[in-house]
């Protein structure tokens, strides 16, 4: 059985309150992969460090990217397969895109905005006993901002910071177009990243430029409702042990 490593699903709005953990549930989800979610409290477990992470008969990966290479070769799970040679390599780039920037982008809106910051404390850290919670709630803010400081875009001014997350946004909405999808009438591996990121943004109740720049482009939001009505559809069933 497939076991899916997750944070706990303690953000109202979103499924996760990582996009790449609501990205791979998505694929899993359209992909009709049974797999059990297990909320972990330390994503230092996972062999990355991070989650998500799957736990694939005793095989333990991490990473999407990995995951999906891994699904596609023992499973057949491919949402790709539709797109031609060029589409798949721009579907590359725009996931790059999102994963590599417009996702710090959002880590700066969560953990860097002071009245952000505190609900971030309250989801993650709201049970753990003061003093020791007035600790971890620094040190995590501490790490944070040197990750951002390391990954370059926390070396930037704020403005500068929601501008590059803002025309990432931009870029996305352009791509879309009027169609259903990113590339067509059937969704990809680039849509279920893309409706990680953004309903993680627009879900929950965190404001920010980010934000508003989703709720401000009604093909966007048409766009996450299509995703989110695709994603609650393909309910995650539990998967039998092959005879």
């Amino acid at each position: 059985m497939l076991r899916l490593h997750t944070f706990k699903d303690c953000l109202p709005g979103t499924p996760d309150p990582s996009g790449f953990v609501v990205k791979l549930m998505t694929v899993l989800r359209l992909a009709g992969v049974g797999h059990e979610r297990i909320e972990v409290d330390n994503p230092a477990a996972g062999p990355k460090g991070k989650v998500p992470f799957i736990d694939d008969g005793g095989l333990l990966l991490g990473d999407t990217v990995l995951i999906l290479e891994h699904l596609k070769k023992t499973r057949g799970v491919d949402l790709d397969r539709h797109l031609s040679p060029l589409q798949k390599a721009q579907s590359h780039a725009l996931q790059r895109m999102l994963e590599e920037r417009l996702y710090w982008a959002c880590v700066y809106s969560r953990w860097m905005e002071p009245a952000n910051a505190k609900i971030e404390d309250e989801i993650f850290f709201g049970d753990i006993p003061w003093p020791i919670r007035g600790f971890i709630c620094r040190q995590a803010h501490k790490t944070v901002e040197t990750a951002l400081h390391h990954h370059g875009l926390g070396r930037h001014n704020r403005e500068e910071i929601y501008a590059f997350g803002v025309s990432d946004i931009e870029a996305v909405a352009l791509v879309l177009g009027d169609q259903d999808f990113l590339f067509g009438n059937e969704p990809s591996v680039a849509d279920a990243t893309a409706f990680g990121m953004l309903i993680n943004i627009v879900g929950p109740d965190i404001p920010s430029p980010l934000k508003n720049a989703v709720v401000g482009s009604p093909t966007l939001m048409a766009y996450v409702q299509r995703m989110q009505v695709l994603f609650d559809g393909a309910a995650p069933r539990l998967e039998m042990e092959a005879a």
